[in-house]
């Protein structure tokens, strides 16, 4: 497998990637929902995964929430923020991987729709955060990963291109922003998604992995 030679920089998304967290944002979709006495309709969550929060606050702000959006944002934060400090775990091998990484002198960035400062609890005691050089959000700068810029922001940190990079998602949408930005891509499997995203996003990437086993034995 030549996908990791001459890679300068692993970009990571984090949740469906590194943290196994897809699941609990799909359930605070709906609990959410619930907790304001809104309506939720069917796709909610599939649509929400490719949002920025403030894209989350303010969709839920058109079903009927109450709050402004800075407040909603908050509170969908905060339903999150307790599960990432106990329970959410690590995608089977992350930290391995991006500890070999590392010792291999890549540089590791994560780009994330989530709230860098609610997950990272859950990265620090699942013992990757100390591998992480540049983090950064959507919200960071207003923009979601239908725009190739929250990835470009990495390429900019470490004075790369995007063909010098890798890219690390589950979400098929983002993905297809990834690779049309020029990026190579490892689609990490994901549950939650549909077959028939999971089946478009095999076909999209460069590599399709269920764990991230078989690029550990790569470095090794």
């Amino acid at each position: 497998m030549d996908l990791l030679k001459n890679i300068k920089c692993a970009i990571f998304d984090v949740d469906g990637t590194l943290l196994d967290s897809m699941g609990m944002w799909n359930s605070i979709t709906y609990e959410y929902a619930d907790f304001k006495k809104i309506y939720a309709p069917e796709g909610l969550s599939k649509e929400m995964n490719k949002l920025s929060l403030t894209g989350c606050a303010e969709l839920y702000k058109k079903l009927g929430a109450e709050g402004t959006v800075e407040e909603i944002a908050e509170e969908i934060v905060e339903m999150a923020r307790e599960r990432y400090r106990t329970v959410i775990k690590e995608k089977p091998g992350a930290r391995e991987f991006v500890k070999l990484l590392n010792e291999k002198g890549i540089h590791i960035a994560i780009a994330t729709a989530s709230d860098i400062g609610g997950l990272m609890p859950a990265l620090k005691r699942e013992g990757i955060a100390d591998f992480i050089e540049y983090a950064i959000s959507c919200e960071d700068i207003g923009k979601g990963k239908s725009e190739p810029d929250v990835y470009l922001k990495c390429t900019e940190q470490f004075k790369v291109t995007p063909g010098e990079c890798v890219i690390f998602e589950d979400a098929l949408y983002a993905s297809k922003t990834a690779k049309k930005a020029g990026f190579k891509l490892v689609a990490v499997d994901e549950a939650c998604y549909s077959e028939k995203d999971r089946e478009e996003l095999k076909s999209l990437s460069d590599l399709y992995i269920y764990d991230f086993s078989e690029l550990i034995k790569e470095l090794k």
